[in-house]
């Protein structure tokens, strides 16, 4: 067996190339996610999207190779009425599936978008709604709020690529919802602001901790087990066939295997919307400490801390 296998590599043919590649790639793939499974969620997207298609064509193209060329070609489905409503049927199947899966990703991955959104929102919004506030818990309210939004930037994002967070955040927002709550508010104008203030911390702290939640979530093994069974099973419907033009054969299965392994790929980016390389800038929380610095140093004195 490791004689037969020493001349089959040693042939300077692409099933040689190929299957040194492949054996090289999913080892690597395979080192890679039991020493460090978060550096495949890191990486660079394209470079991702090049290792799975390449590597998924290559298995691709040797499993045909190697089953044209155990079986005859007599053996192989050519024009037939029941392989191909069986491939229809089965490719339906999947199609449907996959494509589930991945919208309700690209839904997530949008709802955490506006969850970001929202959070920044309710802190530019407590900053401006304590305005009515006495100076005192004003100050002490936008400090906390100009203070959450930059250790948002600093900190917090990138805890969050490790599934983290900063827990010095939670005693900002308390501090803050203390300063609006602890006073007795003398006139109308107060009470208002008073109210105000508090609904938007309090919808500040809701956010934060559902965007904390949703930072932990993901497909399940088995959803992703389901997945690549599935796409297997269309890819080998693939080998069955028969087609006079072998190059064209290998062409139309790696089309097939590219445009599955592609989606796949799309899908395990989107289910990470603050980890991977597609993750969620921190752009809102910029736009809110240049704002609030930007208050600051305008006209209006009721603007600043």
């Amino acid at each position: 067996m490791i004689a037969s296998l020493r001349a089959t590599l040693s042939e300077p043919s692409w099933p040689a190339l190929a299957t040194t590649y492949a054996v090289v790639s999913c080892t690597a793939a395979a080192a890679i996610a039991i020493a460090q499974p978060e550096a495949l969620v890191r990486m660079n997207a394209v470079w991702l999207l090049f290792w799975a298609t390449t590597t998924a064509v290559t298995l691709a193209c040797m499993g045909q190779w190697y089953l044209h060329r155990r079986f005859r070609e007599i053996n192989f489905v050519r024009h037939n009425e029941v392989g191909g409503f069986i491939v229809a049927v089965v490719g339906a199947l999947y199609g449907v599936l996959l494509g589930f899966m991945t919208v309700i990703a690209w839904q997530h991955y949008a709802d955490c978008a506006q969850l970001v959104s929202e959070e920044s929102s309710a802190a530019a919004d407590a900053w401006h709604t304590s305005v009515g506030l006495p100076p005192a818990p004003r100050s002490r309210v936008r400090h906390d709020m100009l203070l959450y939004a930059g250790t948002m930037v600093k900190r917090e994002w990138p805890a969050m690529e490790s599934r983290t967070y900063d827990k010095d955040l939670d005693l900002i927002v308390m501090d803050a919802i203390e300063a609006a709550g602890a006073f007795d508010p003398h006139q109308l104008k107060e009470a208002n602001a008073q109210a105000a203030t508090l609904a938007q911390l309090s919808a500040l702290h809701d956010y934060r901790y559902r965007r904390i939640s949703d930072n932990r979530s993901g497909m399940l093994s088995f959803e992703w087990l389901v997945l690549l069974l599935g796409g297997f099973c269309i890819v080998a419907f693939c080998w069955l066939f028969g087609v006079e033009n072998k190059d064209i054969h290998l062409m139309m299965t790696s089309a097939v295997t590219i445009v599955v392994t592609a989606t796949l790929v799309l899908l395990f980016e989107l289910q990470y919307p603050f980890q991977s390389a597609l993750r969620i800038p921190p752009d809102d929380w910029i736009g809110v400490v240049n704002h609030i610095q930007f208050m600051q140093s305008g006209p209006q004195t009721t603007m600043r801390m």
